[in-house]
């Protein structure tokens, strides 16, 4: 390491990207991205950038967004790569770095299906981080960095996304409809038991998963009787159903796959609203 030096790879062009969502925004978002290198002099540089927001996206969707516009960025502003080894992208995501490498070598060549047997989640923009590094002319590896306290370039990703955010005039990352939950808890995917019941339902937001032609509901349970009260979680039905709308359902069996087997009864909200 070349002496006062703090850059984790001085052979490598480093990235530190963040990604940002903003739910009391109505969920705007954004990206930011530093590039960090050694220059010919042997001087650490950087490089920021934060472009334009988008009107809604989720964390999870963010942060790889934030890995695909840092990848486009470096094939245009660093054209000859040739003083480089590889790029290291440093994402504080824990999502991002466990899946990055079933994303380049494995999904795709199981249909984009996880071990369950179910469609991964955010595939188009998988499959756009994929071309993106499939473009570059080096090797592409992706590391974890504990978020925005530790690490000043990390830190500056991170201010960066929020400036993003602050501009967002993108169209929405994906599109889906939300409306505002009766419950105080926070949604945790599983939290639900799936067992074949029949359960009473509110509908919190939908959004349609073109791959597996389904529409995913994020959904709270309004009975109080039952063990499950206020909680919020995810399930899937082949039918559209509206935000906000009650029902009295029928579930499968399969707690990996939760899916709404039959829509029995329309309720009427005013009766459950807690």
């Amino acid at each position: 390491m070349i002496s006062g030096l703090g850059i984790p790879d001085e052979e490598a062009l480093n990235i530190y990207t963040d990604g940002s969502s903003y739910p009391h925004k109505k969920r705007a978002a954004g990206v930011g991205v530093r590039f960090v290198w050694v220059n010919d002099g042997g001087d650490e540089e950087t490089e920021d950038y934060a472009p334009i927001g988008w009107q809604k996206g989720t964390s999870d969707e963010m942060e790889i967004e934030a890995c695909i516009v840092a990848l486009k960025e470096a094939r245009r502003g660093f054209k000859d790569m040739s003083n480089f080894t590889r790029i290291l992208i440093f994402s504080d995501s824990q999502y991002v770095k466990s899946s990055y490498v079933k994303a380049m070598n494995v999904w795709s060549k199981k249909g984009w299906r996880g071990a369950n047997g179910r469609h991964v989640e955010n595939i188009d923009l998988w499959k756009r981080l994929r071309r993106e590094v499939n473009a570059c002319p080096i090797p592409v590896n992706v590391e974890w960095v504990k978020g925005h306290k530790s690490n000043i370039h990390n830190r500056a990703a991170d201010t960066l996304a929020k400036a993003s955010a602050e501009m967002p005039f993108n169209r929405p990352i994906s599109v889906s409809g939300t409306t505002r939950k009766w419950s105080d808890r926070k949604t945790r995917r599983g939290c639900v038991p799936v067992v074949g019941q029949t359960l009473k339902i509110r509908i919190v937001s939908h959004e349609y998963k073109k791959h597996a032609k389904m529409y995913e509901y994020r959904y709270e349970v309004i009975d109080a009787t039952d063990k499950s009260f206020k909680d919020l979680d995810f399930i899937r039905y082949h039918e559209p159903l509206s935000r906000n709308q009650c029902l009295v359902v029928r579930l499968n069996s399969d707690q990996n796959n939760p899916c709404i087997e039959e829509v029995i009864e329309e309720l009427n909200a005013a009766d459950y609203k807690y």
